[in-house]
């Protein structure tokens, strides 16, 4: 498993750094996609290996 920090937009039209733990970039994409909403998930980056 790795981390993932996203960027991801807010409901509220703001943005924020999170970090999820994801087995690849593909799930962490996915997992953000999950819990923010299709299309807020503007970018991600391994945090850890």
């Amino acid at each position: 498993m790795k981390q993932f920090r996203l960027w991801v937009r807010l409901p509220n039209g703001t943005t924020t750094h999170t970090i999820v733990i994801a087995d690849n970039d593909l799930a962490a994409k996915q997992l953000g996609a999950a819990l923010f909403g299709a299309g807020n998930v503007l970018n991600h980056t391994r945090v850890s290996s």
